[in-house]
């Protein structure tokens, strides 16, 4: 990713919310920037899709996010789970949680969701539902299931209670900020009761620090040679750990990473600029021209040239 003050993250699907559409933004730890909702509010909703960047590369943000897959199929990869996802299913997204998405070509995935900050339903010290819910999860010491299924229980009422919050954010009738607190909660009892809160894995967040230094590394030296060795020692793993701990939270070998961060930057550069293929090959890292198409066509079933012409 570029870096300046922050890096732009340009693989990232747009995010529309009704308002001039802009690519999202993460600081050089993958933090996405983007402000969601206000200081008063700090709730926002969108519709996004995967039909230009087929991948929604990895990020990470302090809000809690609920996902609503509404068509297509793809990958999601949340810390070290791939969940394979279609039409119906919820997914959640903890705070700190390094994820990212990727849609099947022939199947785009289409897709709802709701950020928003924990603290917008914290309560005073001493409340019940404060100790007893809302401060274990923002202390990480308790996290949503990834996964909700149509055929999983509950579905039927965590889906309905995703659409009135979604609407209800969109329409934003008189004191609607009242009733999003209230659909909230409503949201939290649900999950409450059906077990879908559970304690979190703290293992795995001994490892997610390292893992974000290792690809803010790469999304600021993308386009020069990287080592797995010189990675492993960003990291302060052994190259033997790295490896296997960078399989497991990225879901894919670091050539298969590496590459595809590199397409989807050419991407970027194939919409935005009017480089030659050739120089935008170079830009990103890849010295063989010839290489770099062919791996473009495997990734998006089009050459770069015509993914360039069907643009315009």
């Amino acid at each position: 990713m570029y870096k300046e003050d922050f890096i732009h993250t340009t693989p990232i699907p747009v995010k529309n919310t009704g308002k001039s559409q802009t690519p999202s933004e993460v600081d050089n730890t993958l933090k996405e920037r983007n402000v969601h909702g206000s200081f008063e509010l700090p709730i926002e909703t969108y519709t996004d899709n995967c039909a230009i960047f087929h991948s929604l590369y990895n990020h990470w943000h302090d809000e809690m996010e609920i996902i609503c897959i509404e068509d297509g199929i793809g990958m999601v990869r949340l810390n070290r789970e791939n969940l394979r996802v279609k039409k119906g299913d919820i997914l959640l997204v903890n705070p700190g949680v390094l994820h990212g998405i990727k849609t099947d070509l022939k199947h785009i995935l289409y897709f709802k969701s709701i950020v928003f900050d924990l603290e917008f339903l914290r309560g005073s010290a001493g409340d019940l539902c404060q100790e007893r819910v809302i401060s274990p999860l923002m202390e990480n010491q308790a996290e949503f299931v990834h996964k909700i299924s149509p055929q999983d229980k509950k579905h039927g009422e965590i889906f309905r209670l995703f659409y009135q919050i979604h609407d209800c954010h969109r329409l934003k009738t008189a004191y609607y900020f009242v009733k999003l607190k209230s659909l909230l909660y409503d949201f939290l009892y649900e999950m409450l009761i059906a077990n879908y809160i559970i304690p979190s894995d703290t293992e795995q967040n001994k490892n997610l620090s390292s893992i974000k230094q290792v690809l803010d590394y790469m999304n600021r030296h993308y386009s020069e040679a990287l080592s797995a060795k010189e990675l492993a020692l960003s990291s302060n793993f052994s190259e033997y750990y790295f490896m296997k701990i960078f399989r497991q939270y990225t879901g894919k070998t670091l050539i298969e990473y590496l590459n595809d961060l590199r397409l989807e930057k050419a991407k970027a550069l194939l919409i935005h600029t009017c480089e030659p293929v050739t120089e935008i090959a170079l830009k990103v890292g890849f010295n063989n021209t010839s290489y770099f198409i062919k791996k473009f066509q495997q990734a998006n079933g089009v050459s770069p040239s015509n993914f360039r012409k069907n643009l315009l």
